[in-house]
């Protein structure tokens, strides 16, 4: 069940990615910082316990993410604010394990894969949204088509990302059977 949730987080946090780092620079002052602080908030989520109830999943990630890069920030010697300090104590500190950096990394791989699998159109499209953090009218600009045709592309794009993931972790679980 904590699988789920946590799935459900990663889907939410790979959709709202460009939001949530902009977010995410503006309370921790760097690009670098926000980036970094999301990429452990996804491999958190791998953690997330089954009884966790998560009223406002946007909130929660962003959450996890500033306390990620309080904890950066802490690490690099430098001093913390008091914000930065009562931030750290509200979600609890567990370091990353080797089985979850390795689920991670399969992620990653797994995603890879699909991208690699879309159109051209389709993947620039998905790139132009979540890398570049374009609107869609902008995309629909850049590219010259409709606009509902990046959304449809952007759609198509992210249910194949959250289907190879939903597969890749059901393949976890039962022990890379299938694999």
């Amino acid at each position: 069940m904590g699988e789920a949730v946590g799935a459900r987080l990663q889907s939410l946090l790979v959709s709202r990615y460009v939001q949530l780092r902009r977010k995410l620079e503006r309370i921790v002052g760097s690009s670098d910082g926000a980036q970094d602080a999301l990429q452990e908030t996804w491999l958190r989520l791998h953690s997330v316990d089954g009884a966790t109830v998560v009223k406002n999943p946007e909130a929660y990630l962003l959450r996890i993410a500033v306390n990620a890069a309080a904890r950066d920030h802490r690490h690099a010697g430098a001093l913390l604010s008091e914000q930065d300090v009562e931030a750290m104590f509200q979600v609890p500190d567990e370091l990353a394990d080797p089985a979850r950096i390795t689920a991670a990394r399969s992620e990653i791989e797994v995603l890879e894969k699909v991208l690699r699998q879309l159109s051209p159109r389709c993947r620039a499209i998905f790139m132009a949204a979540r890398l570049d953090g374009m609107l869609n009218r902008e995309i629909a600009d850049h590219f010259g088509v409709s606009l509902s045709l990046v959304e449809k592309e952007l759609s198509h794009a992210l249910r194949l990302c959250q289907q190879a993931t939903e597969r890749s972790a059901t393949q976890r679980r039962q022990g890379g059977r299938g694999l």
